[in-house]
């Protein structure tokens, strides 16, 4: 019998951040072990107006999703601030969430919510469900929580601290993305916990055509959100800056939608140093275009600076890197280097360096036969550790073993 697996998401479904395609890979791992998953989304993502080829309720590669609340935000500001600042958002959200959650179970059993939000109030609510429907509820995570993730605090507040002890409780298990999560959060309330550093949706890069190498055509590749706190993508332009007139048939594309402030960081360190022929800001890449946009690049690149934010993370991109079979190039933070070799799955760069990690750029150039055997290895290195499929199993066999 197949077992039912219920998802509580806070990000746009089914294409916006990497915390989304996380989701669509082990949920598609989980679908292809023989589980049925359906996401919850208790708040709108979508402005009023906006045009989107997707509805509030549907079905996307056999996943279900459903906004509960509905998918577009209210068209009037004045409305939505006074829901915001009043709590009626929060509430009429978590209601029809619950009361959706609490049907669908009694159509048919769900086994397992997983929470994918380190929000106190979201962990709280659902876990609450969770105990009063009997079913077992994992707490997924993959970033420090608020002020370490956003502002490069070393720690959260006492009071958030002493907030997440009294919600933990009640809690089944976790999901951590690295082994310093877990220490983390196990600190708080120790639980079982499963380490589920990268999971990549292998089947996305099947069947893609790479176009013969053609030197006018060359471009190397940073895909992410572009947040300078997390990314340092000013280390990766100014590296660049360096190799560009050796390479002048080579562009550095950067894929992602910064914030106003960040952007014109980026475009000011272009102008400066008369790059803007040369780099190019792409935008947010559609889900469907990714694939072909890393495989058909020179070389992807990474570039995280060494912080308290990094220490607890592991990159999504880099499991779509590999998939793509293309020379990638990334900082050796975190645990980085517990999952992948210099050399032998990647190459690795010292950390807000830009001298070192233009170096680095020059050496795979100047070496490419190499590097291409290298990516070749981290690629059947990730088709046999971090399929969808495999972790998806090893995802559903931990979940189920909670009920046990």
């Amino acid at each position: 019998m197949n077992k039912n697996i219920g998802i509580i998401s806070i990000y746009q479904f089914p294409n916006e951040l990497a915390a989304t395609n996380r989701i669509i890979a082990y949920s598609k791992g989980m679908i292809a072990n023989a589980a049925e998953v359906r996401v919850f989304l208790p708040f709108p993502t979508e402005n009023y107006g906006v045009k989107s080829e997707f509805s509030g309720e549907g079905n996307f590669q056999n996943i279900s999703y459903c906004y509960t609340s509905g998918r577009k935000k209210n068209k009037y500001k004045i409305i939505r601030a006074i829901a915001i600042l009043s709590g009626i958002r929060r509430m009429i959200a978590y209601t029809t969430s619950c009361l959706r959650i609490y049907k669908e179970h009694k159509n048919k059993a769900i086994d397992c919510i997983i929470i994918s939000t380190d929000s106190i109030r979201s962990l709280f609510v659902y876990s609450i469900l969770s105990r009063f429907l009997n079913i077992s509820s994992v707490f997924i995570f993959d970033e420090f929580p608020i002020p370490i993730r956003h502002k490069l605090k070393d720690k959260i507040p006492y009071y958030k601290e002493a907030l997440y002890k009294m919600v933990l409780v009640n809690i089944s298990g976790y999901i951590s993305i690295s082994q310093k999560l877990k220490e983390y959060y196990c600190n708080f309330v120790e639980k079982p916990t499963l380490i589920l550093s990268t999971i990549t949706d292998v089947s996305r890069f099947t069947d893609i055509t790479t176009p013969i190498d053609h030197p006018l055509h060359s471009y190397i590749c940073y895909m992410g959100n572009m947040e300078l706190s997390k990314d340092d993508v000013d280390n990766i332009i100014r590296a660049f800056a360096v190799i560009s007139p050796e390479y002048s048939e080579i562009q550095l594309h950067l894929y992602g939608s910064p914030n106003k402030e960040n952007r014109k960081i980026i475009e000011d360190l272009i102008t400066k140093l008369d790059l803007k022929e040369k780099v190019i800001i792409k935008g947010k890449a559609d889900y469907h275009e990714v694939p072909g946009i890393l495989k058909n690049a020179k070389i992807l690149v990474s570039s995280q600076p060494d912080t308290k934010r990094a220490s607890g993370g592991f990159p999504t991109k880099l499991g779509e890197y590999l998939a793509a079979g293309v020379p990638t190039l990334l900082t050796n933070v975190g645990e980085n280097s517990k999952y992948v070799k210099d050399k032998i799955h990647v190459y690795f760069s010292e950390p807000s360096d830009y001298k070192l990690y233009a170096e680095k750029l020059e050496y795979i150039l100047a070496n490419y036969g190499e590097a291409k055997n290298v990516a070749k290895n981290g690629q059947n290195f990730l088709l046999e550790n971090f399929s969808h499929i495999k972790k998806g199993a090893e995802m559903l066999d931990f979940i189920l073993k909670l009920k046990d």
